[in-house]
């Protein structure tokens, strides 16, 4: 499958290094040849203001494929998003970072005292390292890894990198973030007492709260553990054993990503908001409705984040799309007009997503990994044997937390989001009772009952429900396991495995991008990546 393409500069190895930091992240417009001018701490956060979706990415991929794809949400209408425009902001976005990643990792390298007084940096960076480039690997496939961003060296050698196998980055990656959670440490002192480096107390993702850290790198080490089992299960399990032996994971209240009230009020220009209201086209899903509601009465909804995720259409009903449907609703139900006007949906005949969830573009976080992720994990890897043995009522457990924990946070987000133009607090309904979340756990589409391969189902089912703002995850979820909840398969997006590489790459780095499109059977997105089955 080929699209439209937009052009840009851009060869994968030589991008220029321009983050334009601004508010709490230190402007470090930073050129090649002079990555001695700034020290680890504003490149840290450069790296970390580089985590922030980018409007062509949410636009062009989540809204116009990742949505329809994995069913999560239905489109209503032809936007004319081209997706390679969105493919292309996130390669470029990558490897102006991995330059910095790479600019920061030679100061570590560099340094001349006890290489221990390093340990809490090299973490650290090793930890952003594997997240950024495990979200791109797992939408593009193999990719330039090992030489990527060095241009910076003026070795004219590294300007066209080679294509690194998936294979081969995970296995880098998920050893580089054990040895983050290893090294990690709250003590002041080395044993060789010197003091521990530190990035700073100005560093914006976790404010140099080093467990928080440990628990993302272990967090991320169960993710992508599980992420590669189907593949590899004999190098995925030792890292799933270690995640799920005791060492510290994310929790109950400590979702991470970033929230931008909590960055000296970032905002989300171009970036939210926008791709939902120059899109237009998505829709309630009937995949989504049928594991909330058994029918579109309002008697008939059993989940309570269906009054957080949906809105009614324009007639006050619950008017699910399905994907595929030749139905068309051309009408927007996010124009900003609704900031004073809430009822005026655009005569949109299919229920929106709900107006309040997406306009915020001062509160509400960009989601890395949730608690509810966490537990959904653990729930697979008790139902399967996976790094534990097989125990369905610890399974069933850590499904019943990941329940809780998804429709806790969301609720947690209605009742705190009041900025401008958006006061969901005030209207939000109230959490959710007793009777109400017993109502949701006890309904046959979600109880923990049947045989184990249905309860596996379940907890799938679940897991994906509760991706519906982290659409990427959820695509990662459908292409692992084959399993998430679908209403038909419209081939428009049955086999939609990957992003295609740039087209530049063609031009810039040819003869790398020619051998790789060859062994892989051409760039096309119906190519599995490594990991899939």
């Amino acid at each position: 499958m080929n699209y439209a393409k937009k052009v840009c500069l851009y060869i994968s190895g030589l991008s220029l290094l321009a983050v334009a930091c601004t508010k709490d992240f230190q402007e470090i417009n930073t050129t090649p040849g002079l990555p001695v001018t700034t020290g680890i701490g504003p490149l840290v956060n450069g790296v970390i203001s580089t985590l922030f979706l980018k409007g062509q990415e949410q636009a062009a991929i989540h809204n116009e494929y990742y949505y329809p794809v994995t069913q999560l949400g239905a489109i209503s209408g032809n936007s004319g998003y081209l997706v390679q425009n969105g493919a292309l902001d996130i390669w470029t976005d990558y490897y102006a970072t991995l330059q910095n990643l790479n600019i920061i990792q030679d100061k570590i390298n560099s340094y001349t005292g006890d290489k221990t007084e390093m340990d809490n940096v090299q973490a650290v960076t090793y930890i952003l390292r594997a997240y950024k480039t495990l979200r791109i690997t797992d939408q593009f496939g193999d990719i330039p890894y090992s030489q990527g961003g060095t241009a910076y060296t003026n070795d004219v050698a590294q300007y066209r990198p080679k294509y690194d196998s998936q294979q081969s980055i995970y296995v880098d990656l998920l050893e580089k973030l054990k040895w983050a959670s290893q090294h990690l440490t709250t003590a002041t002192n080395t044993p060789g007492g010197k003091p521990y480096e530190t990035i700073g107390a100005s560093e914006t993702l976790f404010n140099s709260d080093l467990t928080m850290w440990q628990k993302f790198a272990n967090s991320l080490l169960l993710r992508y553990g599980m992420q590669m089992v189907e593949k590899d299960r004999t190098s995925a399990e030792p890292y799933i054993q270690y995640a799920m032996g005791g060492v510290p994971l994310i929790g109950e209240g400590e979702d991470v990503g970033m929230w931008p009230q909590k960055l000296n009020g970032y905002v989300l220009n171009d970036s939210r908001f926008w791709s939902f209201t120059s899109h237009r086209f998505v829709r309630l899903s009937t995949t989504c409705w049928n594991l909330m509601a058994d029918d579109t009465s309002n008697a008939s909804i059993f989940d309570p984040r269906v009054y957080l995720f949906f809105e009614t259409n324009q007639a006050g009903k619950w008017a699910p799309l399905k994907i595929g449907s030749n139905q068309v609703d051309n009408n927007n139900p996010y124009q900003d007009k609704r900031d004073n006007d809430f009822n005026n949906k655009d005569n949109a005949a299919f229920s929106p997503f709900n107006y309040r969830l997406v306009r915020d573009i001062y509160y509400q976080p960009e989601l890395f990994m949730t608690a509810a992720e966490v537990d959904f994990l653990k729930a697979e890897a008790y139902a399967r044997g996976i790094g534990v043995g097989q125990n369905m009522a610890s399974a069933e457990t850590a499904y019943l937390a990941g329940i809780t924990s998804a429709v806790n946070f969301w609720y947690f987000i209605a009742h705190n989001t009041n900025v401008t133009n958006d006061n969901w607090s005030a209207v939000a309904p109230a959490n959710p009772t007793a009777m109400q979340m017993n109502a949701l756990l006890t309904n046959p589409k979600v109880a923990f009952t049947g045989t184990n391969d249905q309860k596996l189902d379940k907890i799938y089912a679940q897991e994906w429900l509760s991706f519906f703002r982290q659409p990427w995850l959820a695509y990662n979820l459908w292409r692992r396991t084959n399993r998430t909840p679908r209403d038909g398969n419209p081939t428009t997006y049955a086999t939609f495995y990957r992003l295609q590489y740039p087209q530049r790459e063609a031009l810039d780095n040819a003869n790398n991008y020619k051998a790789q499109s060859d062994a892989m059977g051409g760039n096309s997105t119906n190519v599995k990546v490594w990991w899939m089955k």
